[in-house]
């Protein structure tokens, strides 16, 4: 090809750089980048257009898998930022009733899903506690006060995934897998 048919590369991210993040899976420290997906968001502060999230694909040679890095803020699997949890949960914490979030949160958002996130919040703060003793050998009360605590200690990319293998372990492959025949569906 001639040089002046070349496509000029100009990203500061493009594939030829490594300053993408380690493989999450095998810890290879060079990815390439490997497309992207639009993340639409539902309730929170990020409520408007959909959001460009990066795949990578590790180098590794025994690895060569496949993943994203979400931005901050936003949970795998989850309808909710985490500013938008937190906020619900300081309304909650306040003697906010869950039908007056939803009415007069300025949200948009239904009773239902108020209900959902009250739910969320709920088991979330439970496994929280147990993770920042884990990491830091001690407790705090209120869910800011725990993310905050956990957020010092450990980088976005490994809460963001214990989050999804705690909270949602069906979609982790730890209770219900659909390519495994053996395993009991309930």
């Amino acid at each position: 090809m001639p040089p002046g048919d070349k496509i000029a590369v100009t990203k500061a991210a493009s594939k030829g750089k490594f300053d993408s993040p380690s493989c999450i899976y095998c810890g290879f420290p060079r990815c390439w980048k490997h497309g992207r997906y639009f993340r639409k968001w539902f309730y929170g502060s990020g409520a408007g257009d959909p959001e460009p999230v990066q795949r990578y694909r590790c180098q590794g040679p025994s690895c060569e898998r496949t993943f994203s890095e979400l931005p901050e803020e936003v949970l795998p699997y989850c309808h909710f930022h985490l500013d938008g949890l937190l906020r619900v949960s300081e309304k909650l914490a306040a003697g906010s009733s869950r039908y007056g979030i939803a009415k007069a949160g300025g949200w948009g958002i239904s009773l239902r899903v108020v209900l959902r996130a009250a739910a969320l919040i709920g088991k979330a703060t439970l496994w929280l506690a147990g993770y920042c003793r884990e990491v830091t050998g001690s407790v705090t009360s209120g869910l800011r006060a725990l993310v905050t605590k956990i957020r010092e200690q450990v980088r976005w990319t490994a809460f963001s995934r214990r989050w999804f293998h705690a909270l949602y372990p069906c979609r982790a492959g730890a209770v219900f897998n659909p390519h495994k025949v053996d395993i009991k569906r309930f």
